[in-house]
Protein backbone atom coordinates (compact mmCIF):
# COMPACT_ATOMS: atom_id res chain seq x y z
CA UNK A 1 0.00 0.00 0.00
CA UNK A 2 0.88 3.57 -0.42
CA UNK A 3 1.30 5.95 1.79
CA UNK A 4 -1.44 7.33 0.79
CA UNK A 5 -3.66 3.90 1.90
CA UNK A 6 -4.15 3.09 -1.98
CA UNK A 7 -2.94 0.04 -3.63
CA UNK A 8 0.44 0.86 -5.59
CA UNK A 9 2.62 -0.71 -8.87
CA UNK A 10 5.98 -1.36 -9.14
CA UNK A 11 6.77 2.02 -8.88
CA UNK A 12 5.32 3.42 -6.01
CA UNK A 13 2.40 5.05 -7.47
CA UNK A 14 -1.44 4.40 -7.06
CA UNK A 15 -3.37 2.68 -9.42
CA UNK A 16 -7.03 2.51 -7.82
CA UNK A 17 -8.35 3.87 -10.73
CA UNK A 18 -7.66 1.38 -12.97
CA UNK A 19 -8.66 -1.46 -10.69
CA UNK A 20 -11.46 -2.21 -12.60
CA UNK A 21 -9.63 -0.93 -16.40
CA UNK A 22 -11.54 -2.38 -19.35
CA UNK A 23 -8.81 -0.46 -21.58
CA UNK A 24 -11.04 2.69 -22.60
CA UNK A 25 -8.08 4.89 -22.19
CA UNK A 26 -5.56 2.37 -24.27
CA UNK A 27 -8.83 2.07 -27.09
CA UNK A 28 -9.69 5.52 -27.25
CA UNK A 29 -6.43 7.61 -27.24
CA UNK A 30 -3.86 8.12 -29.85
CA UNK A 31 -1.03 7.25 -27.75
CA UNK A 32 2.14 9.61 -29.42
CA UNK A 33 5.55 8.82 -28.14
CA UNK A 34 9.11 9.78 -28.08
CA UNK A 35 12.01 8.51 -29.18
CA UNK A 36 12.89 7.46 -25.71
CA UNK A 37 9.79 5.66 -25.25
CA UNK A 38 10.56 3.73 -28.68
CA UNK A 39 14.13 2.85 -27.65
CA UNK A 40 12.82 2.18 -23.75
CA UNK A 41 9.58 -0.74 -25.71
CA UNK A 42 12.08 -1.81 -27.65
CA UNK A 43 14.86 -2.54 -25.11
CA UNK A 44 12.78 -3.92 -22.95
CA UNK A 45 10.36 -6.19 -25.60
CA UNK A 46 13.38 -6.84 -28.34
CA UNK A 47 10.58 -5.46 -30.73
CA UNK A 48 11.80 -3.37 -33.75
CA UNK A 49 9.57 0.26 -34.05
CA UNK A 50 7.99 -1.43 -36.84
CA UNK A 51 5.74 -3.79 -34.99
CA UNK A 52 4.52 -1.20 -32.22
CA UNK A 53 4.97 2.49 -33.44
CA UNK A 54 3.60 4.34 -37.01
CA UNK A 55 3.79 7.28 -38.04
CA UNK A 56 1.03 9.79 -38.32
CA UNK A 57 0.66 12.86 -39.62
CA UNK A 58 1.53 16.10 -37.23
CA UNK A 59 3.60 19.08 -38.56
CA UNK A 60 6.04 19.07 -35.50
CA UNK A 61 7.03 15.66 -36.36
CA UNK A 62 10.03 13.88 -38.49
CA UNK A 63 10.18 14.72 -42.31
CA UNK A 64 11.00 11.76 -44.56
CA UNK A 65 11.50 13.63 -48.00
CA UNK A 66 12.95 17.41 -48.41
CA UNK A 67 9.72 19.85 -47.68
CA UNK A 68 7.62 16.90 -47.40
CA UNK A 69 5.14 16.10 -44.72
CA UNK A 70 5.63 15.82 -40.97
CA UNK A 71 5.09 12.74 -39.35
CA UNK A 72 5.23 11.91 -35.12
CA UNK A 73 5.39 8.91 -33.24
CA UNK A 74 2.22 6.90 -32.46
CA UNK A 75 1.63 3.42 -31.16
CA UNK A 76 -0.09 0.88 -33.12
CA UNK A 77 -3.70 0.58 -32.92
CA UNK A 78 -5.47 -3.31 -33.59
CA UNK A 79 -7.70 -2.71 -36.19
CA UNK A 80 -10.61 -5.08 -34.76
CA UNK A 81 -10.54 -3.55 -31.59
CA UNK A 82 -9.34 -0.23 -31.66
CA UNK A 83 -6.75 -0.97 -28.94
CA UNK A 84 -3.50 0.01 -28.27
CA UNK A 85 -1.37 -2.99 -29.80
CA UNK A 86 0.36 -3.77 -26.31
CA UNK A 87 -2.92 -4.10 -24.45
CA UNK A 88 -3.99 -7.47 -23.70
CA UNK A 89 -7.95 -8.76 -22.71
CA UNK A 90 -8.40 -10.23 -19.97
CA UNK A 91 -11.35 -12.29 -18.53
CA UNK A 92 -14.29 -10.63 -17.72
CA UNK A 93 -13.59 -7.55 -19.71
CA UNK A 94 -10.91 -6.21 -17.64
CA UNK A 95 -7.78 -5.10 -20.14
CA UNK A 96 -4.00 -4.90 -18.70
CA UNK A 97 -1.03 -3.53 -20.75
CA UNK A 98 1.31 -6.22 -21.98
CA UNK A 99 4.42 -4.15 -21.45
CA UNK A 100 3.80 -2.41 -18.63
CA UNK A 101 7.01 -2.14 -16.79
CA UNK A 102 8.38 -1.18 -20.03
CA UNK A 103 5.47 1.26 -21.43
CA UNK A 104 6.00 5.00 -22.71
CA UNK A 105 6.32 7.52 -20.31
CA UNK A 106 2.45 9.34 -20.93
CA UNK A 107 1.21 6.03 -20.17
CA UNK A 108 2.91 5.63 -16.80
CA UNK A 109 1.95 8.95 -16.09
CA UNK A 110 -1.53 8.59 -17.06
CA UNK A 111 -4.44 10.47 -15.81
CA UNK A 112 -1.99 13.21 -14.50
CA UNK A 113 -0.46 16.66 -15.33
CA UNK A 114 1.66 19.13 -14.14
CA UNK A 115 -0.68 22.22 -13.91
CA UNK A 116 1.64 25.58 -12.73
CA UNK A 117 3.60 23.05 -11.11
CA UNK A 118 1.63 21.01 -9.55
CA UNK A 119 0.59 17.49 -10.36
CA UNK A 120 -3.12 17.51 -11.45
CA UNK A 121 -5.92 15.04 -12.15
CA UNK A 122 -6.41 15.57 -16.45
CA UNK A 123 -10.30 16.42 -16.67
CA UNK A 124 -10.50 14.80 -20.15
CA UNK A 125 -10.03 11.33 -19.01
CA UNK A 126 -12.54 8.43 -20.90
CA UNK A 127 -12.73 7.26 -17.29
CA UNK A 128 -13.29 10.45 -15.17
CA UNK A 129 -11.62 12.65 -13.13
CA UNK A 130 -13.64 11.03 -9.64
CA UNK A 131 -11.94 7.35 -10.79
CA UNK A 132 -8.93 9.17 -8.90
CA UNK A 133 -7.70 10.67 -5.43
CA UNK A 134 -4.93 12.59 -5.28
CA UNK A 135 -4.57 12.16 -1.65
CA UNK A 136 -3.78 8.68 -2.10
CA UNK A 137 -1.38 8.94 -5.11
CA UNK A 138 2.50 9.19 -4.97
CA UNK A 139 2.81 12.50 -5.86
CA UNK A 140 6.40 12.42 -6.13
CA UNK A 141 6.92 9.62 -8.10
CA UNK A 142 4.27 11.51 -10.60
CA UNK A 143 6.21 14.45 -10.18
CA UNK A 144 9.35 13.02 -11.08
CA UNK A 145 8.09 11.62 -14.08
CA UNK A 146 6.62 14.03 -15.45
CA UNK A 147 9.69 15.98 -15.46
CA UNK A 148 10.96 12.89 -17.22
CA UNK A 149 8.29 13.13 -19.74
CA UNK A 150 9.00 16.84 -20.47
CA UNK A 151 12.93 16.16 -20.53
CA UNK A 152 11.92 12.88 -23.08
CA UNK A 153 9.92 15.69 -25.24
CA UNK A 154 12.79 17.89 -25.50
CA UNK A 155 15.19 15.32 -26.39
CA UNK A 156 12.85 14.32 -28.95
CA UNK A 157 12.04 18.02 -30.36
CA UNK A 158 15.78 18.13 -31.03
CA UNK A 159 16.22 14.91 -32.62
CA UNK A 160 13.83 16.05 -35.03
CA UNK A 161 15.33 19.21 -36.05
CA UNK A 162 18.72 17.05 -36.04
CA UNK A 163 16.47 14.51 -38.73
CA UNK A 164 14.70 17.31 -40.75
CA UNK A 165 18.40 19.21 -40.99
CA UNK A 166 19.66 16.33 -42.78
CA UNK A 167 16.48 15.31 -44.61
CA UNK A 168 17.54 18.81 -46.42
CA UNK A 169 20.94 18.21 -46.83
CA UNK A 170 21.16 14.95 -48.27
CA UNK A 171 18.00 15.99 -50.29
CA UNK A 172 17.06 12.23 -50.01
CA UNK A 173 14.10 10.41 -49.25
CA UNK A 174 14.75 8.58 -46.40
CA UNK A 175 12.05 5.27 -45.02
CA UNK A 176 9.90 5.07 -41.79
CA UNK A 177 12.98 2.03 -41.15
CA UNK A 178 15.95 3.92 -41.45
CA UNK A 179 14.46 6.67 -38.77
CA UNK A 180 13.44 3.77 -36.32
CA UNK A 181 16.91 2.90 -36.92
CA UNK A 182 18.32 6.29 -35.92
CA UNK A 183 16.00 6.62 -33.10
CA UNK A 184 17.11 3.25 -31.81
CA UNK A 185 20.86 4.22 -32.18
CA UNK A 186 24.18 3.19 -34.07
CA UNK A 187 23.45 -0.15 -33.41
CA UNK A 188 19.38 -0.08 -34.42
CA UNK A 189 18.82 -1.92 -31.44
CA UNK A 190 19.28 1.47 -28.95
CA UNK A 191 22.27 0.80 -27.71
Amino acid sequence: MARGGGPVNGSGVNVAGCAGCTGDCCRRYKVGVTAADVRRVAAGTALHPEEFVTLLEDDSGFRLRPDGPAFDLYLVRRPESGGCVFLMEIASGKARCGVYAHRPLVCSNFPTTLQRGAVAIRQETVCGPDSWNLAAMELTTYRRDLERNRAAWAEHRRLVRTWNAAVDTDQRERTARELYDVLLGPTGTGG
